[in-house]
C-alpha cells in the first residue's frame, strides 16, 4: 500500500535558520534583562531559532566568527577613547586623589566606630549594667537610712512629748481638786503617744544602736510615771466616781485596751 501519493505537495526543504549577528544576541539580553527574571536558556534558544537543524561546525564557525567581531570592535572603542578610560581609573588608583584620600579616611572611621561598637556592646555595656545596679542598691539603702533616720527623729519627738504630758498629769494628781475633763485628755493622749513609742521602738530594736537603747531608757521611765499617775488617779475615782465621770471613763477603757492588747500579745 503506498502511503505517499505522487499528487500530493511535500515540502522537504529545511526550516529558516535565524542568521547570527548581534542584533539576535541583543535581543536575548533584553528578554533576559525582563521583569520576567528568566535565565538564558540555550536549549531554547537553539530551538526558536532552528539551530539544531544546522551542523555543529558551521554554527560554531558562526559563533567564533560574531565572538571575534565583537572583541576587535570593543578593542578599538577602548584604543579609541583610551585617555578617557585612563582618566577614569586614575580616579580611582592615584596615590595622591582626593578620593582615594576621602575613602580611606572613610574606612579609617568607620573602622575606630566598629571598634568602639565592639568595646560599648563587649565590655561597656556590662560594665554600666553592674554600675546601674550598685547605684540602684546604693540608693535603696540611701532611701532605708533617710526612713530610718526620719523614724529616729519621730520617736525622739513623741518621747520627748509623752514626758512633758506625764509630767503634767503627774502634777495634776497631786491637785487636791483635779481638773477632770482636763485630766481624762491628758491620760488619753499620752497614752495614744506612749503606744505610737512603743510601735517605733518594736520596729527599731533590730538596729541594736546606743541611740535607741537611750530613747528606750526614757520610754521605761515615762511608762513608770504613768503608772504611778493612773494609779493615783485610780484612787480618786473610786473614792470619788461621781466627781471624776471623764476621768472613770478614760481609764475604763485605757484598762480595756491594755487588756486587749495583751490578749492579743499572748495569742
Amino acid at each position: 500500500m503506498d502511503f505517499l501519493n505522487e499528487e500530493d505537495d511535500i515540502n522537504l526543504d529545511l526550516p529558516e535558520t535565524t542568521k547570527i549577528n548581534r542584533d539576535l544576541f541583543a535581543k536575548e539580553i533584553s528578554n533576559t534583562d525582563a521583569p520576567s527574571n528568566e535565565d538564558f536558556n540555550v536549549d531554547k534558544f537553539l530551538m526558536e531559532n532552528n539551530y539544531h537543524f544546522v551542523e555543529l561546525d558551521p554554527l560554531i564557525r558562526d559563533l567564533s566568527g560574531l565572538s571575534s567581531v565583537i572583541m576587535s570592535d570593543l578593542l578599538e572603542q577602548v584604543s579609541s577613547n583610551y585617555e578617557n578610560y585612563l582618566k577614569f581609573f586614575n580616579t580611582y588608583t592615584s596615590e595622591d586623589n582626593d578620593t582615594q584620600l576621602q575613602i580611606q579616611e572613610i574606612k579609617n572611621k568607620l573602622d575606630t566606630f566598629m571598634t568602639g561598637f565592639e568595646t560599648l556592646t563587649t565590655k561597656d555595656v556590662t560594665h554600666s549594667k553592674e554600675v546601674v545596679a550598685d547605684t540602684v542598691e546604693y540608693l535603696r539603702k540611701l532611701d532605708e537610712i533617710i526612713i530610718q533616720l526620719g523614724n529616729h527623729k519621730e520617736l525622739a519627738q513623741s518621747i520627748t512629748l509623752s514626758k512633758e504630758l506625764s509630767k503634767s498629769l503627774h502634777a495634776l494628781c497631786g491637785v487636791e481638786e483635779t481638773d477632770d475633763l482636763l485630766c481624762s485628755d491628758l491620760v488619753n493622749q499620752l497614752y495614744t503617744l506612749i503606744s505610737k513609742c512603743e510601735t517605733m521602738l518594736l520596729s527599731l530594736e533590730q538596729l541594736n544602736s546606743p541611740y535607741i537603747h537611750h530613747l528606750y531608757n526614757e520610754y521605761q521611765g515615762i511608762i513608770q510615771e504613768f503608772q504611778v499617775s493612773l494609779k493615783i488617779l485610780t484612787d480618786k475615782c473610786l473614792a470619788e466616781p461621781l466627781t471624776y465621770p471623764y476621768l472613770g471613763k478614760a481609764l475604763t477603757s485605757l484598762i480595756n485596751s491594755t487588756k486587749s492588747k495583751t490578749d492579743i500579745n499572748g495569742n
